[in-house]
């Protein structure tokens, strides 16, 4: 809805006449003074404001009122031309979506960093998909050896809780007491198996990840070689 031609034009005069006043304090005595007060203000061209209440009714003038100053005003020329238009304040739930989709957005960029960095680390550690392979089955072996290692100490050590235990019952049967740095060995012995058995298992649990992780690895040097070799899209 456009201001009628009246309507604007009053407002021009109100706010020409305004300006003419200010510009003629202006040069009144000591208005060169006031100029260079620290609290002395830029001139500002009149703007007219064009903004709607609540009943929809629209309202025109050279201020919008308080309680209209968060919804979205018009501004407008001595013509009545809208210039620009300045937003509604945002509700709570609209600053809650655009943190959630500003959030989301910044994740989908560091996924997508993320695969980008991979993928160039792909092609420059391998050249084929052997060498992919052959890394893999590497890694796992490895770990095969350190449990390997890891089974062989707890033999050693079931060996010596076996004689310990031995000890113990052999004393028992005899009805002497059993020494408490006798008790201490076998607690001691019990507690180092259980952990070299945890380690075991924490160690196939990384093999199990490192397969995973390398079947993925190698689909996704298939799809990067396929790429390469197709050229870039038209």
């Amino acid at each position: 809805m456009q201001p009628t031609a009246a309507l604007v034009h009053n407002l021009a005069r109100k706010l020409l006449l305004t300006t003419l006043i200010a510009l003629a304090l202006g040069s009144a005595p000591g208005a060169h003074a006031a100029d260079k007060s620290p609290k002395s203000s830029s001139k500002v061209a009149p703007h007219l404001y064009k903004w709607t209440d609540e009943t929809g009714k629209v309202h025109y003038g050279d201020a919008v009122p308080p309680e209209y100053a968060k919804q979205e005003r018009k501004v407008l020329n001595e013509q009545g031309v809208e210039m620009k238009t300045l937003e509604a304040a945002k509700t709570p739930e609209q600053l809650a979506e655009e943190a959630r989709l500003t959030a989301q957005r910044q994740e989908q960029e560091r996924i997508a960093a993320e695969q980008a960095a991979h993928d160039r680390m792909l092609l420059a550690t391998f050249t084929t998909e052997d060498d992919v392979v052959m890394t893999r089955d590497g890694k796992i072996a490895a770990i095969d050896g350190q449990l390997r290692v890891t089974r062989d100490r707890i033999e050693k050590i079931e060996t010596n809780l076996s004689q310990l235990t031995r000890e113990a019952a052999d004393l028992e049967r005899s009805g002497k007491p059993i020494p408490d740095a006798l008790n201490e060995e076998i607690l001691g012995a019990r507690g180092q198996i259980q952990r070299y058995l945890d380690y075991i298992a924490g160690k196939r649990r990384e093999q199990e990840d490192i397969r995973a992780q390398f079947e993925a690895d190698i689909r996704r040097f298939r799809e990067l070689k396929t790429a390469q070799m197709e050229g870039p899209k038209q």
